[in-house]
């Protein structure tokens, strides 16, 4: 009945809720409170949600200067209030560029939103930065789940232990999505190639691109090339290169997160093979070390390239920019392939974000009852009917069926959906540490260089690794070294 419930719910969504809370306000500040520790939270001294005099909780997401998000988020927080007479949501855009610096500045004041939504890398560095409320009283007082797990079971393993510090938890997954490869089937009928067989390995995918890299209207100029990808310094470089680099292996750091992990056989293995798509097989269209991630996804959408690494995102933005390709129909989703020789199952990363309590908070208690909301079953269901995001619930997205649980069934009857979905119990992510926006731009600038010719990619990739070591310095003893390259 709870299920039946939620879909009648989700349909009347769909046609549309009225506009009912007003999207921009004034947060208040409120008296400075030293960094989080485990004997702050007190359940106790929380204003109970449903107090006679209603309270006000400020909710900020970048999503909110999305129009369609911005209606998603408008209508549960509809549903939210309705559910909780005694509180009041008061909705905050942020930019998507401006929301680490700006909360950063307004929690360090004593202020700050009650709940906050970020993307995975910051969530360690807000935790340790003491900002953000412990979690743990308010798990340790759940139930247990409809299907006899631990509260936070529901979730992806490896998406709770990114959200934990010192056995705390201080934020819940939110979406939750893996990388894969897109391709034009259409394309791929044109160059002689078996649409419902995609490469399986980066030896196929290679045959696959030369054989797509061609002359389409026979004017003597190749107009189409078998593969297109961010060449340019930019955020969404780490997306589409790190599944080619673990999908040989290899990964950046050693797992003690100490040492620069570039000079392994399988790193070097995984750079040239990516380089030489540029330099060497020329399947990539030129002009590729000025592409960022919308750049190269208008190559798709004007069938310039076939094959692009990208998301649960990639098909609505393509189709958006040309709905003449039917994308939906044209476009079809695989597994990341991997090295030949290679065992990993499935191996790519994942985009990840999550709902966190400020630490600032005057009404912890009502904050967790919005947080518990906007990570609910029924908010993920709507998030994904409204944006096409997976879920990192299992109950929503996949993967407690031996338990009796059914997912959701719109996401895994996705043709798209389906395969990001299967390969979300492999996803892995990048290291988490403070440094990863300055080593992950190393590498970065290292296949730029390449890509351009300024380094071959034997050179680039030995200074990152290099300068990457410098990086992490730190972390090792005076007389303790990293292995050369």
């Amino acid at each position: 009945m709870k299920k039946m419930a939620n879909r009648f719910m989700l349909l009347l969504f769909m046609i549309g809720l009225p506009m009912l809370i007003a999207n921009c306000a004034t947060k208040p500040v409120v008296t400075p409170v030293s960094p989080v520790q485990e004997s702050t939270n007190s359940l106790a001294t929380a204003v109970p949600y449903n107090a006679p005099q209603a309270i006000t909780l400020y909710l900020s997401d970048w999503h909110l200067t999305e129009p369609h998000w911005e209606k998603a988020i408008t209508e549960m927080i509809l549903v939210f209030e309705q559910e909780n007479p005694g509180i009041k949501v008061q909705l905050d855009p942020i930019p998507y560029a401006e929301k680490e610096a700006s909360y950063i500045t307004e929690i360090q004041a004593g202020g700050g939103p009650d709940l906050m939504h970020l993307h995975g890398f910051s969530i360690r560095s807000f935790i340790e930065k003491g900002f953000l409320y412990d979690l743990t009283p308010f798990i340790q007082q759940e139930n247990k789940t409809v299907w006899g797990g631990e509260f936070t079971e529901t979730w992806y393993p490896q998406t709770i232990e990114l959200m934990q510090y010192q056995d705390r938890l201080y934020a819940l997954p939110s979406d939750f999505m893996s990388m894969v490869l897109f391709y034009n089937k259409n394309l791929f009928i044109e160059a002689g190639l078996d649409p419902d067989k995609p490469p399986a390995n980066w030896d196929e995918f290679l045959v696959y691109a030369e054989a797509l890299t061609r002359d389409r209207n026979n004017d003597g100029q190749i107009d189409t090339w078998g593969f297109g990808t961010v060449g340019s310094v930019d955020p969404g470089f780490e997306l589409r290169f790190t599944p080619i680099l673990l999908s040989h292996g290899a990964s950046y750091l050693t797992p003690d997160n100490r040492c620069s992990a570039l000079n392994s056989p399988e790193a070097k293995a995984a750079f040239n093979f990516y380089v030489s798509l540029v330099t060497e097989h020329q399947v990539v269209p030129p002009g590729v070390t000025t592409q960022n991630p919308g750049g190269v996804r208008q190559q798709m959408a004007d069938e310039q390239v076939a094959m692009i690494i990208g998301s649960g995102w990639t098909v609505p933005i393509v189709s958006g920019l040309n709905p003449d390709l039917n994308a939906t129909e044209t476009l079809a989703a695989a597994p990341i392939p991997i090295a030949s020789g290679q065992t990993i199952q499935k191996p790519t990363t994942a985009w990840i974000s999550a709902w966190m309590i400020n630490r600032n908070t005057k009404h912890p208690q009502e904050a967790w009852l919005l947080l518990k909301f906007m990570t609910s079953r029924l908010a993920d269901e709507k998030w994904f009917m409204d944006a096409r995001v997976l879920s990192a619930r299992r109950d929503v997205s996949g993967g407690l069926e031996d338990l009796g649980v059914t997912p959701f069934e719109p996401l895994l009857n996705d043709p798209f959906s389906k395969v990001i979905a299967e390969v979300l119990p492999h996803a892995q992510f990048v290291p988490q540490i403070k440094e990863w926006p300055q080593i992950i731009e190393i590498v970065n600038r290292a296949v730029q260089s390449s890509f351009s010719g300024a380094k071959t990619a034997d050179q680039a990739l030995r200074d990152a690794h290099d300068e990457i070591n410098i990086i992490l310095s730190n972390y090792r003893s005076p007389d303790e070294t990293c292995p050369a390259y």
